[in-house]
């Protein structure tokens, strides 16, 4: 009873703590959870944050794609609200796979690149699972595969202006200096 309750504010709740601490909380897009005939609302007010008035929004892959949600049409709709990506592919199953970027149907490689043609300024997290990864080097492999897919689809179609504040950043990745 009193997670509903916790839901049914929950939108205020998050501007209240904007307000309060002057810290942005982005409100991830989740997913409808799904038996053999039923779809079930576990996440209160909805799954769906573009429904919602939060001022800063996470959108993950993953999520989209257990959701059957057009990820490009929810950035879209996000505008400026959008402030982080979880990038990390899927199949549509009713899991969340979090699969290397490419390796899926999400359209990881053109939400990259329309949000580096926009100037987005907000941070891309790569959230992948490398639990089926048999060995380490296998495990680095699909690490390395992410971020070179990651690099390749935003930082190609970056406007210059957009990478001055990003060039020399630490590539938290690897632990090395970009430059």
């Amino acid at each position: 009873r009193w997670q509903r309750d916790y839901a049914r504010e929950f939108p205020q709740l998050v501007s209240r703590l904007e307000q309060d601490t002057g810290v942005a909380f982005a409100v991830e897009n989740m997913f409808p959870w799904r038996a053999t005939r039923a779809e079930l609302q576990a996440y209160l007010p909805g799954w769906d944050p573009v429904e919602q008035s939060y001022p800063n929004v996470t959108l993950d892959l993953s999520h989209t794609s257990i959701a059957g949600a057009d990820a490009l049409a929810m950035a879209d709709a996000l505008g400026r609200r959008l402030r982080h990506v979880h990038l990390a592919d899927g199949t549509g199953l009713a899991r969340d796979e979090h699969l290397v970027p490419g390796r899926g149907h999400e359209p990881c490689s053109e939400l990259l690149e329309r949000l580096a043609a926009q100037g987005y300024v907000g941070d891309v997290v790569v959230e992948i699972n490398t639990r089926r990864a048999v060995t380490s080097e296998a495990r680095r492999e699909d690490l390395a595969e992410s971020l070179a897919f990651t690099r390749q689809h935003f930082t190609a179609h970056s406007p210059p202006a957009a990478l001055a504040g990003r060039i020399g950043e630490r590539d938290r990745f690897s632990g090395q200096d970009d430059r």
